[in-house]
């Protein structure tokens, strides 16, 4: 037993352009909020460095290794690091975040 399909035809002109209209839409959304993000943390990280000298000495240490790294090593190497550190950071978190939800589970089994 046969169907009848209705196919609408569709200009792909008409699609294309659509899909990379949204794709620079939300690239630029994206941009704009990183440049943002970028300008607060900027400001945020000269209030800490003028206000509380433990920063600004902590920073300066962690500054002048990284200098040295940099001068060894080049920017790849550099770039590869900071990565490297960040996802270390992440990945310690979600263990953290595991751990309080298997003793929240634990803790609702028990009641």
């Amino acid at each position: 037993m046969g169907y009848k399909v209705k196919r609408r035809s569709i200009s792909t002109d008409n699609t294309i352009k659509e899909m990379l209209v949204s794709f620079f839409k939300r690239l630029l959304a994206f941009l704009i909020i990183l440049a943002f993000i970028a300008v607060a943390g900027y400001f945020l990280f000269q209030f800490a460095y003028s206000e509380f000298p433990p920063f600004a000495e902590a920073a300066d240490d962690v500054m002048g290794w990284l200098k040295g790294f940099y001068n060894e090593h080049g920017v790849w190497a550099t770039i590869g690091l900071i990565v490297f550190v960040c996802i270390v950071v992440w990945a310690f978190g979600e263990e953290a975040k595991r751990k309080d939800r298997r003793k929240e589970a634990i803790k609702e089994m028990m009641k």
